[in-house]
């Protein structure tokens, strides 16, 4: 399987994730709070790994790589935040990262 194919499967399965927490917010919010900061770190190193085979990616244009770059790095930020402490912060962290997702396989064409 191509790294964009790999790419493009680990965020469907992201996506699926984000979307699991609208029907998780009724656990408790220490179990809830501890799920989420778990996805966010599965998905940061998935994007580490995806950067790391970039080399594969070498056929796309260069304004196609900045573009992919550019909301790669985008998620990461959005990934890397502090832990959100209440329900609303985390619900309004994972509609940010569950929107760069849904960009970055825009930009895949996925």
């Amino acid at each position: 399987m191509g790294t964009d194919n790999k790419f493009a499967e680990f965020l469907r399965k992201s996506a699926d994730k984000l979307e699991e927490f609208q029907v998780q917010a009724s656990l408790g919010k220490a179990e809830f709070s501890q799920r989420f900061e778990e996805v966010k770190k599965d998905t940061l190193a998935h994007i580490n790994q995806v950067k790391a085979d970039a080399n594969a990616l070498a056929g796309k244009s260069k304004e196609k790589m900045d573009e992919l770059r550019a909301k790669m790095q985008h998620l990461e930020v959005q990934l890397a935040l502090g832990k959100a402490e209440t329900k609303e912060e985390m619900e309004k962290q994972r509609k940010v990262i569950a929107d760069a997702v849904h960009k970055l396989k825009h930009a895949l064409g996925v």
